[in-house]
């Protein structure tokens, strides 16, 4: 048996064309749902042709849909959170949606190499300032790493600020500063247009995002791509949120006395102020 589908897709996608990456994302989303769709309701799940689900199903090593199949079938049956699952009582849709979200978690995390954790952790730990920047949905990501950075970190920043503009926040990156950029879809045209300014400001960039990212992962130091897609309506922000809790524990750690002489500051603020009554 070849590499596992999911790593097999991981290791070429950013240089697979527009319509083989819409089949990669597809797959990536489908777990162990896939030896239920034959080749033809895969490409047209995903919009494009069969013969463009062909070309991926060979770029990425498998003799042909079939064999690609029961790899997938395989990996999923050993050692799968879903496989395992599969025989317990479950409620329903929230039995699934659970199923779903497990499958997400795991092999997102399995998929970060660790040599990219510890440079992400890095460039948070040595930046002068970390700008956490987040839109729509993603937005929630940034203030929740934001929250978790402002305890070990003197200058730490969320963006956009509600009711203004990003121009003038963003005038102030400078090189030394981490920018934390979070970044599911869907994404408006503003999001690329923030990391090419930090880029040109020499910030560095670590970002999180889902499969269908792109070119724009080009645009960060470091790229982590998170499954993102929902069981049902709404995605699934499991993953990455997980990630952002690993990230900036791993940060803190870094920054050791740094982090504690901090921390120990905001607890005497809090006595002070009786933020907390009970």
């Amino acid at each position: 048996m070849g590499l596992p589908l999911d790593h097999a897709i991981r290791l070429h996608y950013e240089r697979l064309p527009a319509g083989e990456r819409k089949i990669a994302d597809v797959l990536l989303s489908m777990g162990g749902e896939l030896a239920a769709y034959s080749a033809t309701e895969l490409a047209e799940r995903a919009g494009v042709s069969k013969a463009t689900a062909t070309r991926l199903v060979r770029r990425l090593g498998f003799v042909d849909y079939q064999d690609l199949r029961q790899q997938a079938r395989a990996s999923y049956a050993a050692g799968s959170p879903l496989a395992e699952m599969h025989g317990a009582v479950l409620p329903g849709s929230l039995g699934r949606h659970l199923e779903h979200d497990l499958s997400c978690l795991t092999r997102t995390l399995e998929g970060v190499a660790v040599e990219e954790a510890r440079l992400a952790v890095r460039i948070l730990a040595d930046a002068g300032s970390v700008w956490t920047i987040g839109f729509r949905n993603s937005y929630a990501l940034a203030l929740y790493a934001r929250e978790l950075l402002v305890h070990v970190k003197p200058d730490v920043r969320l963006l956009p600020v509600p009711g203004q503009t990003l121009a003038e926040d963003l005038s102030a990156l400078s090189p030394g500063d981490a920018v934390l950029m979070v970044g599911f879809r869907r994404r408006p045209p503003v999001f690329a247009k923030t990391l090419r300014v930090a880029n040109e400001a020499g910030a560095r960039v670590v970002l999180l995002a889902d499969p269908s990212l792109g070119d724009l992962a080009d645009e960060a130091a470091v790229t982590f791509r998170c499954l993102g897609r929902g069981a049902n309506l709404f995605d699934s922000y499991v993953a990455p949120m997980s990630l952002l809790n690993y990230l900036c524990a791993e940060v803190a750690l870094a920054l050791g006395e740094t982090a504690r002489t901090k921390l120990r500051r905001s607890e005497q603020l809090h006595d002070a102020f009786g933020d907390f009554g009970f």
